[in-house]
């Protein structure tokens, strides 16, 4: 079963991308297809929610929303910083954020890391530094 929903994350995040991809070519406003993005989203798994047999949990259902709200406005966020920031430091970012569930990890639920994670977390100031955050997007002014 895992391999089915490893192989329909694949396929939804490429429609997702496409989505964008086409939004940008008919010159339209991302704010806009990315609110329908995410109210697509949450339809289909409000429809998901009922197809099935699971129990409703208030908590998972807050988690989600939560969960929802911070994608959909990163994702806003990251539309800006492409406008109108350098272009490696939004993927440098998007890239690093697999650092934040390491961390939380480690602190908060107290697991040991692998020395890979270890390294990769150590990193992650180089990453910064070396992308050069500070400097301005050329031809911007």
């Amino acid at each position: 079963m895992g391999y089915f929903y490893l192989g329909l994350s694949t396929a939804l995040i490429t429609m997702w991308a496409l989505c964008y991809k086409l939004a940008i070519k008919y010159r339209c406003e991302l704010t806009s297809v990315n609110t329908w993005v995410y109210v697509g989203a949450t339809l289909i798994t409000i429809v998901y929610f009922f197809a099935t047999d699971y129990k409703w949990s208030t908590a998972a259902a807050l988690f989600g929303f939560a969960t929802g709200l911070s994608c959909y406005l990163s994702t806003l966020a990251f539309f800006y910083h492409i406008r109108t920031g350098v272009l490696a430091v939004s993927w440098t970012v998007i890239g690093l954020a697999v650092g934040f569930p390491v961390a939380a990890s480690i602190f908060i639920w107290g697991e040991n890391p692998t020395t890979r994670q270890m390294i990769g977390l150590a990193l992650i100031p180089l990453a910064f530094i070396l992308c050069n955050p500070g400097s301005e997007k050329k031809g911007a002014q």
